[in-house]
């Protein structure tokens, strides 16, 4: 799924259930038994939706009640034995028609008018039912979910239909299979000695063989298997089968004769055009005849189990590949990896992870939408296999992480290096060209990290784990590249996965304070203050942002913590407001992440707290770094020119330490650059430092921009500052970041 993908959590529960109501089928517990297990646990799954499950049998044209262990008895006695058709509500309805019925609204739905009261007295108010249909195209039953309100199924409520409507047919047809079995053996209980043999094997088709493969009696429904000639007896099964397969059951046979033990054999036949899946089981007849020949012969009960073997096909295959993408999955990829770490171990091979994460693709699936970022992950999945060679496996993880797996001959270290880095660039080539959807075109590219399996002793969580370290390093080198593991990177990403633990336990105890550093005017008066973002841990105390920021861009936590901080600046502009302390052109700096910039929430959060403390925009600058602006898109420029039509301000933070360019200083219309401190921390020792700020102060001067040196910590930066005609000054020499009381003092 498109999620919609599965997550690994999901998968793992779908496996889970799908192994406990198939131990439970084949345990023999019954059909209800299994039922109102499967039933059980998807409603587990679906908790906090407050699902209810039901598979109802036909019998004949009506619905039987089979399992619905949380639905109310009443409602459940009510429809028992109804008969189905249009508008039958929506299993009624399923089941008449042969197809899945979604009904989101039972209070308004045409096919719940006969049953509306019934089902909204007993809290129901969504029903998607699924009919399970047999291969041979016999409707089965109906498998559906019930909901307590009105409701839309996901993509997830989809899946879940009808990878369990696959399942619950698997199990019905086994138990119809066992009770067509059970009544043929009682009625067999009274025939002869002849056909005991037959009470030992599943019959569909008893076929009696001799020792050379010759016909000498059949029976039962052939079911496609074979079409006998008119006179059957005597002919061999070499002029029914195709020559391999009646060689095959020809050894079968006489392994029979041989052993005297049942012999089981599954085989296909293709009968106009239809694939049939057969399962043979074989016993010795004896004394077939009751004439005194001395003969033993062969008895071959075929029994057809098409049906069964496409739903375990279709269960293992959910387990083991990816359904958007049909690439293996993290599992199929983990046992393919245990595989080569075992050679690897025993010294016969060599190996290495490849690691890939498509670089920005949350941005291009936020503006498209998941349905259609899903058939773009389809298409690269296509490349990365098109650029993979027959030792190679190529596998999705899941989001837009893709692993490659290596299995290398032993060489010596540097050639392995040499090999895993020539494949890490050809998988990287997959995205020169862009990929295409609905006529438009979208430039995607991918950081690659690289962990080999250069000794033995590896395990596999630490491969795929120091694999995703070095793809961390590759993106912060730029992404579009590879980089190779170093233990450095296993600290840091062991750090990374500690923050990110105790991040949304933080924001919800409010460890996160906005702290406030002054600005100043070169002769020393307060016009603003930047708003910074601190973490206190009870434990660890104080974590810088640069360790923490990161962590939240990644996981998606950052847009809580930017509302933090703006909530709380614009308690302290309001406080000031409602005391008559705020200075009348006093503003607050606020810093943008990319991430925030390309989504249009930003603009919502603004607006909401804007609205909530009484406050403007032009109360507020907002800081963008130089590197925020190369390659976005015209979405971006079109949310800061009407951020900025409204009142608020632009600045570029840390300017010069980026890709600076003249074009987008134009092109964007900012109100205000900030030189980075690195720069400040030189005037006075070296010349370049004060070279570099006296050209972005002509830089600025020329285009209109204020200008804002950070950084400033010494008397003598301050006195060289102050004859450079700067706008503002930034540092601690006048202030340290300071919590909203202190900056109050501050500004008294």
């Amino acid at each position: 799924m498109g999620e919609s993908a599965l997550n690994e959590s999901q998968r793992l529960a779908i496996y889970q259930i799908q192994r406990k109501v198939l131990e439970r089928a084949i345990r023999g517990d019954g059909l209800v038994s299994s039922m109102a297990l499967l039933c059980r646990e998807i409603e587990h799954t679906l908790t906090e939706d407050r699902a209810h499950c039901s598979v109802l049998l036909l019998d004949g044209q009506r619905l039987k009640h089979c399992a619905a262990p949380s639905l109310p008895k009443a409602y459940c006695e009510a429809i028992d034995g109804v008969m189905i058709g249009e508008g039958v509500g929506s299993c009624g309805t399923a089941l008449f028609r042969r197809e899945q019925v979604v009904v989101t609204d039972i209070a308004t739905d045409p096919l719940w008018q006969d049953f509306r009261d019934l089902a909204m007295s007993n809290g129901l108010g969504a029903c998607w039912s699924n009919p399970i249909i047999a291969s041979d195209g016999t409707v089965l039953a109906s498998f559906a979910i019930y909901y307590p309100a009105q409701r839309s199924p996901s993509r997830l409520h989809l899946y879940l239909i009808e990878a369990f409507s696959a399942l619950a047919l698997l199990v019905i047809d086994h138990y119809r299979l066992a009770e067509k079995q059970a009544r043929l053996t009682a009625a067999l209980g009274a025939i002869n000695a002849r056909l005991t043999a037959v009470m030992q094997v599943i019959p569909d088709v008893a076929i009696v063989l001799d020792q050379s493969g010759h016909y000498i009696d059949f029976s039962g429904d052939t079911f496609g298997l074979i079409t006998p000639p008119e006179t059957p007896w005597s002919q061999s099964i070499e002029n029914l089968f195709e020559p391999e397969l009646a060689k095959q059951m020809m050894m079968v046979a006489h392994e029979t004769l041989a052993t005297g033990e049942m012999q089981i054999f599954e085989y296909e036949v293709v009968t106009e055009g239809e694939r049939c899946i057969f399962e043979g089981r074989t016993a010795i007849v004896d004394d077939f005849y009751r004439d005194g020949r001395d003969d033993s012969y062969v008895l071959w009960m075929a029994r057809e189990v098409t049906t069964r073997k496409y739903a375990e096909e279709k269960a293992a295959r959910l387990a083991l590949f990816d359904a958007l993408t049909g690439l293996p999955n993290r599992r199929h990829a983990e046992e393919q990896l245990e595989h080569i770490l075992q050679d690897v171990n025993r010294g016969y091979a060599s190996g290495a992870v490849i690691f890939l994460d498509l670089n920005d693709f949350k941005r291009i699936n936020d503006s498209l939408g998941h349905q259609q970022g899903d058939l773009l992950l389809q298409q690269v999945a296509r490349r990365l296999e098109d650029q993979t060679r027959r030792s190679e496996i190529v596998a999705r993880l899941g989001g837009d992480e893709f692993i490659v797996l290596l299995r290398e001959p032993l060489t010596g270290d540097n050639a392995l290096v040499e090999s895993t880095a020539a494949a890490a660039r050809r998988l990287l080539e997959c995205f020169d060209a862009p990929l295409e959807n609905q006529g438009h075109t979208y430039s995607v590219s991918a950081s690659a990290g690289i962990a080999l399996a250069d000794k033995p002793g590896l395990k596999t969580e630490d491969l795929l784990r120091n694999a995703d370290a070095a793809m961390y390093q590759a993106k912060r080198r730029g992404g579009n590249g590879f980089a190779f593991f170093e233990e450095s990177l296993q600290r840091a990403a062991d750090r990374r996965l500690d923050l990110e633990r105790r991040m949304a336990q933080a924001i919800r105890e409010t460890h996160f304070l906005t702290y406030f550093q002054p600005q100043l005017t070169p002769d020393g008066a307060v016009f603003g203050a930047e708003a910074l973002l601190r973490w206190f841990d009870p434990d660890e105390g104080a974590i810088p942002p640069d360790e923490f920021i990161p962590v939240a861009e990644r996981t998606g936590l950052i847009y809580q913590l930017h509302d933090i901080v703006l909530e709380q600046s614009c308690q302290i502009l309001a406080e000031l407001r409602n005391k008559d302390r705020l200075p009348p052109t006093f503003r607050l700096a606020i810093n943008i992440s990319p991430l925030q910039l390309q989504n249009s929430e930003l603009t919502e959060s603004l607006d909401f707290f804007l609205a909530k403390y009484d406050l403007t925009a032009d109360r507020f600058t907002l800081e963008i770094t130089e590197n925020l602006l190369m390659g976005q898109h015209q979405e971006t420029y079109q949310q800061m020119q009407a951020l900025r039509q409204r009142g608020f301000r632009f600045a570029i933070d840390d300017f010069g330490t980026g890709y600076s360019s003249l074009a987008y200083l134009h092109r964007l219309d900012v109100d205000q650059l900030k030189i980075d401190k690195s720069f400040i921390r030189e005037l006075g020792e070296t010349a370049a430092g004060e070279a570099i700020v006296d050209s972005v102060t002509a830089l600025s001067k020329s285009l209109n921009l204020e200008v804002i040196a950070e950084g400033v910590e010494t008397e003598n930066h301050a006195r060289i500052l102050q004859e450079k005609s700067l706008s503002g000054l930034q540092g601690f020499l006048y202030a340290r970041p300071m919590h909203s009381a202190a900056l109050m003092d501050y500004l008294d």
